[in-house]
């Protein structure tokens, strides 16, 4: 699939979502142009000033009144509360698990005054940076997201079931699980080892993260930042699945 096709198809499924939002009258991009922008630049998977100067030098046909680089990403930053239109119904059952992102290399760690990421342990290693949690339905695509910093456990996550109390059950690992002392009525069910295999789906999901989206390691040093570029990779994601009908296969759109 060509390059064109998936600009063109992605703003179809956009517009369909946000075709009532009106454009303010000092914008150069319709809300509709700019949230396809951001779905690309998740999708490119690189950083915002490679994606830019690709998109302003192969792209600019398509969005002729692509405004210059700064002022792009404030309105991508801006426009990034529009992803939550793009989140899936939940299920009766779902699955989550938290995916590790590196922000920077362990030995530059303690450079910055004050870092977004932390050292902590992702996957038996250790990294500099965020932990990802996904809560996705049955049919892979995702309800619910959120970030910490990795240093986190897995129990902070929690809240991501709790925000879909009363309509999913959540089939979580070891990590999420809590005494009985302390239980707070999340309906997370933890499967050991060998159980609930299903919970295997997350994973190829997670793969698809790193190979097609490329977050596993990014650039990104404020809040502002991270939240926008997850809010449109998990947009991105359920876009992607929607064309191609709930499979999970991408490689056509890797860009």
């Amino acid at each position: 699939m060509s390059t064109d096709e998936i600009i063109i198809r992605l703003l179809c499924i956009v517009d369909d979502r946000l075709g009532a939002v009106k454009k303010h009258p000092l914008a150069k991009l319709h809300p509709s142009e700019v949230v396809t922008i951001g779905l690309l630049l998740a999708l490119k998977g690189r950083s915002y000033r490679a994606f830019y100067r690709w998109l302003s030098t192969n792209y600019r046909h398509l969005f002729p009144a692509l405004p210059e680089q700064s002022r792009l990403y404030r309105v991508l930053v801006k426009a990034h509360a529009y992803t939550d239109q793009f989140l899936a119904d939940p299920t009766i059952l779902g699955i989550i698990d938290s995916f590790g992102i590196e922000l920077v290399h362990p030995r530059r760690e303690g450079r910055s005054a004050a870092p977004l990421g932390t050292k902590g342990i992702s996957n038996h290693r250790w990294i500099v940076g965020i932990k990802l949690a996904w809560l996705i339905n049955q049919r892979g695509a995702v309800v619910e997201w959120h970030w910490l910093p990795a240093n986190v456990s897995d129990q902070e996550f929690r809240d991501v079931v709790a925000w879909q109390e009363g309509q999913t059950i959540a089939l979580g690992d070891r990590g999420f699980r809590v005494r009985v002392d302390e239980d707070d009525g999340v309906p997370i069910k933890i499967c050991v080892r060998g159980e609930w295999n299903c919970r295997f789906f997350i994973e190829t999901t997670f793969r698809l993260l790193e190979r097609v989206f490329q977050i596993k390691k990014l650039g990104h040093r404020t809040a502002r930042g991270m939240d926008m570029r997850l809010g449109f990779v998990a947009a991105c994601f359920n876009c992607l699945l929607q064309i191609t009908n709930g499979t999970l296969s991408f490689l056509d759109f890797v860009i």
